[in-house]
Parts: structure tokens; sequence; C-alpha cells
């Protein structure tokens, strides 16, 4: 069946703004700008977290920073594959995997940069972060209040998502480069997501089953900051082996906001505007080493 005339308009505004989020779009985009870097972008909030008023308001996540760089520059075709809630084990197996296989299958030879976020609600999510708190007793020390084991199980859980990815690509885009981020030390805090002038509201991701776990408020930020410089050890420990060196850049971004600020953050675990783009400064400039063609 031909396209209608609005798939035609449609797909001829993404060639024409390098950007997508439509997966015929991209196959689209591929086939008409051949030369042009191919870019999937696959991850969580991180890359998909909604504007302030939903459609309307300041950037609030990587992907849209990224885009106003490369958009209607004819140097690059991005596809932005990503949704809040997302964790790395989910978005590397199943249905999800499935689909990035697919993509990867069909443009095998048009894709250059993978951008990865994911782990993080792997960590905080509403079934994930209070199994990894042991319930407080009296002068127990921030260490004390962490499952270790568990943690360490978690973090293996997420690394194996990594290395399905890695393998992935080994498999059908093996020049591909994979680029993903450790993300930064986010503050417990009482303060979970708002959108239309605070008329609906969400709660925190981790001050809850701190307080359940009845761990003082002193404990919380050393918790959190322990669990997430774990997590990020790990993945660059996974970049530096010898067989993925060249395949997976861990982009460094942890300690780039002030944990708590209420400039760099806009809620509990998602940068404010001004916080994203200091973290997409970070991860452009790894893409633009990777790739020199990508405007400045």
């Amino acid at each position: 069946m031909p396209p209608t005339s609005a798939t035609t308009r449609r797909r001829r505004t993404a060639l024409r703004r390098g950007t997508t989020t439509g997966l015929n779009d991209f196959n689209y985009m591929c086939r008409n700008k051949p030369d042009r870097i191919g870019i999937v972008a696959e991850g969580d909030s991180w890359f998909s977290y909604p504007r302030k008023w939903i459609a309307a308001g300041a950037d609030m996540n990587i992907l849209p920073h990224i885009a106003d760089k490369i958009g209607g520059t004819d140097t690059a075709n991005l596809l932005r594959l990503s949704a809040n809630g997302d964790e790395a084990v989910d978005m590397t197996s199943g249905k999800q995997f499935a689909r990035l296989y697919k993509i990867f299958k069909k443009n095998k030879s048009h894709i250059q940069l993978v951008l990865f976020s994911g782990g993080g609600n792997d960590i905080v999510g509403k079934r994930d972060m209070l199994p990894l708190l042991n319930e407080y007793e009296a002068g127990m020390t921030y260490l004390e209040c962490i499952n270790m084991d568990r943690l360490e199980r978690r973090l293996d859980s997420i690394l194996l998502a990594y290395s399905r990815l890695l393998d992935l690509c080994e498999d059908i885009i093996p020049e591909a480069k994979i680029i993903t981020h450790t993300y930064d030390i986010a503050k417990p805090w009482d303060q979970g997501a708002e959108f239309f002038w605070g008329l609906v509201k969400t709660q925190p991701w981790v001050y809850p089953y701190l307080v359940r776990r009845n761990i003082p408020r002193a404990l919380h930020l050393p918790t959190m900051r322990y669990i997430l410089e774990a997590f990020a050890d790990r993945l660059v420990a996974l970049a530096n082996e010898p067989a993925n060196r060249e395949r997976i850049h861990v982009v460094a971004t942890q300690g780039t906001l002030r944990p708590g600020s209420k400039i760099d953050w806009e809620n509990e675990i998602h940068p404010s505007d001004t916080g994203f783009k200091k973290i997409t400064a970070k991860i452009y400039a790894q893409m633009k080493a990777l790739e020199t063609s990508l405007p400045a």
C-alpha cells in the first residue's frame, strides 16, 4: 500500500530535520540520506522525560538537546527510542530487544552510533529500591544500610544487560560505537515530579523507601552516593575490558551536577533543563570525538 500524503509529509519533515521517533521514518531517512551519520538512541527518562507542561516548556531530557545540535544540518539521522521508567534489563530483552534487533538489521549499513541510557531505573524503580536497603538500627553506618549482596546481584543484572547490547551490536553493526553515561548523584528529597503548574504530581522515587527503612536523613545522601558510584565503577570497568575498549564509551557525567541543587535538578532524580544541558555537553563532545563530521 503506498504511503498517504500525511505519511509522506511526516517523512519529509523527519528527513529535513534529521530526527524522528518513528521506525519506518528512520528507515526512510537511512534510504534517502545514506551518507548521514546514523544514530539510534534507546533509554529511560534521561532520554525521554517530558517538558514541564508536557507539550510546552523547556526540554527536560538529553535527546532534544542533541537534536538541536544536529537538526537541519544534513549530517545525521537520529532515531529516538526511549520511555520513562524503562529498565536496562527490559530494554535488552523481550519485545524491546527484538525491536532493536530489527532496527539494527534493517539499517546495519547506516548506523554508526548507539546512544544508551539505562540502569538508573533498575536501582530506583518501584520494585527495585526497597530490597537494596536494610532496616536501620541505632548506630548503623550508611554502608550498613545497604544490602550489599543484593546490590551486587542487581549490578550484575544491569551489567549483563549492557553485555547483551554489546553482543547485539557486535553481531549486526560491529563498526558502531555505543555511548552511555554515568548517572549523577541524586540527593534523596521529598519532591517528586510536577506537571501543569503542580496540578499533577508524583511521589519521589528514593526518599519514601529510605523512610520506610527508618534510615536517618543524614545517611540518605551518602547511601545513594555509594550505590550510584558503585554502578558507575562497574560500568567503567566493563568498558575498560580489552574486548570492549573500542566498542563502548562511558561518558563520565557523574559529578557534573550539584546534589540537591534546585538549579541543576528539577526533582529528586531528574535534572533541570540547565542540568540536562550540562550533561548533554559532555555526551555530545564524545559523539563529536567519534564522528568528527557532526556539527560543533
